[in-house]
C-alpha cells in the first residue's frame, strides 16, 4: 500500500441478525478497528440517525468502495438471495440486489470487490450463493486474530509472502 495513495475505502454489508448473539456489534467492531488503523470503513450503524434516502445511501456506499465485506450470517443468506419474508430486512435484501447485478455485469473485476467475511457464530455455509466460487476464499474476523490481519493484508494491498527474486537459468552441460 502506497503511503501517499488515498485511504482505502470499504463498505461493510451485513444484516442485522439476532439469530446470532452479537453479530450486529461484531460488525460495528469491524468498521471501527479498521477505521483505527487507516481504512475509510463504513457501516450504517454511523448514520441510523439521520433521515436518509436508504436504498441510494446502500448504491452510492456500494458503487464508492473499493472493498464491499459481505458479512455473512443465516440472515444475511436469506435476504442476499431474496429469500424468506420480503418486508423485512429490505437493507439486506437491497444490497444483495446491488451486489448480484454487481457480479453479473462484471464477472471478472467484481469478485476481487466482494469479499466474504465471517465472524463469531457464522460459517461457511452463511454466505450468499452468489458470491459462489469466489465465496469459498472468505476471511474469519475477530479482532487481533489471524483472520484480521489477513483481511486487513488483503484490503491494504499487502501480501503476506512475496516471491523471492528472479534468479538466472541454470545451463547444464
Amino acid at each position: 500500500m502506497n503511503a501517499l495513495a488515498r485511504p482505502v475505502r470499504v463498505f461493510i454489508s451485513y444484516a442485522h441478525d439476532g439469530q446470532v448473539p452479537g453479530h450486529r456489534e461484531r460488525a460495528l467492531q469491524l468498521a471501527e478497528s479498521l477505521r483505527k488503523r487507516g481504512v475509510m470503513s463504513y457501516i450504517d450503524r454511523w448514520v441510523e440517525h439521520e433521515a436518509i434516502n436508504w436504498p441510494r445511501w446502500m448504491a452510492d456506499q456500494i458503487r464508492d468502495a473499493d472493498f464491499v465485506l459481505c458479512l455473512g450470517s443465516p440472515l444475511y443468506k436469506v435476504r442476499c438471495e431474496q429469500l424468506g419474508d420480503p418486508t423485512v430486512g429490505r437493507g439486506a435484501r437491497w444490497e444483495g440486489a446491488l451486489i448480484t447485478d454487481a457480479m453479473y455485469a462484471d464477472i471478472v473485476e467484481a469478485p476481487t470487490k466482494f469479499i466474504s467475511v465471517l465472524l463469531e457464530g457464522t460459517s461457511p455455509a452463511d454466505i450468499p450463493d452468489v458470491l459462489r466460487p469466489y465465496g469459498y476464499t472468505y476471511y474469519e474476523w475477530s479482532e487481533g486474530a489471524d483472520g484480521d490481519e489477513l483481511l486487513y493484508r488483503r484490503i491494504t494491498g499487502q501480501p503476506l509472502l512475496k516471491p523471492p527474486p528472479l534468479g538466472r537459468v541454470v545451463v547444464y552441460p
